[in-house]
């Protein structure tokens, strides 16, 4: 008699009651005093009550995990019709998702601000390093977090002084290694050295190519860089070191498009950027720009830094034109491009760079010149005259360099920065 009231209890409790995961230990537990005490039918009626559990557990998680993929349905599908923009999750900051806290972000002197609002982009605040110099000019530098077993990423572009913030990115880059840091990227927004790529006469080095030698000799695992002065450069860099050239031109052609350009014409200033053009052109186009049109300008240089004599293919008459270049260093081949197309009948005349170097006399050159504007990135800091110049605009690529530094450390690809079209 006591042991069919307890099988109909057990039995009751794995239909009845609310969770399945109770029943089971409930039953297991009935299992175990059946055992201890010999008695037959609690035995039976506790199988009873296990299989109904069991039954009733499956039930229930298949049922939960159709409600997940239906939710991870819903909100891949949001995602991609809300946010077709590839940058959307670091223009939103959002954190990063895998093993945020085994990454570090660090930065050198070349260009705080740029690093510090790359690590805001990933909800992330910058290492702590102390870089000093001593009495005789050597660079003191310390790292204050630890390094062991963590991703680092070096900010630090080798803009003037170039020599001064390269021996800063090799020293951080030997200390990470020396500190046992799992990985190390070097970021390096603007390559110094980058136009030395090639020997042009005797007995002259091939500059661009040394300083990746000096760079992976140092032990990194990884550059990211923006817009090189030419492809090549990646190839400088052995194959166990992966070189990711991001273009900045996504940043760029937002801005452009709110412009209400007049039958707008893209114009490279030499034969080399051609390609840049044209994606820049593509990507107008894409963006629902109708009518943009391509032209090149020949330039033969007398020296470095000197043009003696530019001829333009194509026809710029009555359109506004955008000149886009990698960098502006002395502003002489822009300005004399800018007078070039307005003898040709241009009706106004833009400029796009990556790198804004203003060196020498190039913020005279360019207020003197026919420009409208010239518009560039913050890969390099400026200074106060370029603040004050009322013709040049300032992007910042944080946002873009934040996203690929998200996908890496996330291992996700990167082809969706390079594609400019929408």
């Amino acid at each position: 008699m006591w042991s069919r009231s307890a099988c109909r209890l057990l039995r009751g409790c794995a239909t009845h009651s609310s969770t399945a995961q109770s029943s089971v230990a409930a039953c297991q537990a009935a299992t175990d005093s059946a055992h201890r005490l010999g008695v037959t039918s609690l035995l039976v009626g506790a199988s009873v009550c296990v299989g109904g559990a069991a039954w009733w557990e499956r039930q229930r998680y298949r049922q939960s995990g159709r409600v997940a993929r239906c939710d991870i349905n819903t909100n891949a599908n949001a995602n991609a019709n809300n946010h077709r923009n590839p940058l959307w999750r670091s223009q939103e900051r959002k954190p990063i998702e895998k093993k945020i806290e085994e990454s570090l972000i660090l930065s050198g002197n070349s260009n705080v601000p740029l690093a510090e609002g790359i690590a805001n982009h990933l909800g992330k605040k910058l290492g702590s390093i102390q870089l000093k110099r001593f009495a005789d000019g050597e660079v003191s530098l310390q790292i204050m977090d630890s390094l062991r077993g963590k991703d680092v990423y070096l900010i630090q572009p080798t803009s003037p002084p170039v020599n001064e913030h390269l021996m800063e990115l090799l020293l951080m880059i030997s200390t990470c290694r020396r500190s046992s840091a799992k990985k190390i990227t070097a970021v390096i927004p603007y390559y110094g050295y980058a136009r030395q790529d090639r020997k042009l006469s005797s007995r002259v080095p091939i500059s661009a190519a040394d300083v990746a030698r000096l760079i992976e000799t140092m032990g990194v695992d990884r550059v990211v860089a923006v817009d090189l002065h030419c492809g090549q450069i990646q190839g400088f860099f052995g194959p166990r070191v992966p070189v990711d050239n991001l273009e900045a031109q996504i940043i760029g052609l937002e801005y452009f498009l709110n412009k209400n350009l007049q039958k707008p014409i893209i114009v490279s200033p030499d034969a080399g950027g051609v390609y840049r053009a044209r994606k820049f052109q593509e990507g107008l186009i894409s963006r629902g720009m109708d009518d943009v049109g391509i032209a090149m300008l020949i330039k033969q240089r007398a020296g470095a830094n000197k043009i003696d004599r530019m001829d333009l293919v194509g026809s710029v008459r009555g359109s506004d034109v955008i000149i886009v270049d990698d960098m502006i260093d002395t502003a002489g081949t822009l300005c004399e491009a800018a007078r070039e197309l307005r003898k040709h009948g241009a009706r106004r005349v833009f400029a796009f760079a990556t790198h804004g170097l203003f060196s020498g006399p190039a913020l005279d050159r360019i207020e003197a010149s026919p420009l409208e504007e010239v518009v560039v990135t913050d890969s390099i800091p400026s200074n106060d005259r370029v603040r004050k110049c009322t013709r040049i605009t300032q992007l910042s690529i944080a946002v873009l360099v934040a996203d690929a530094i998200r996908r890496i450390h996330q291992k996700e690809s990167l082809h969706d920065l390079f594609h400019t079209r929408a």
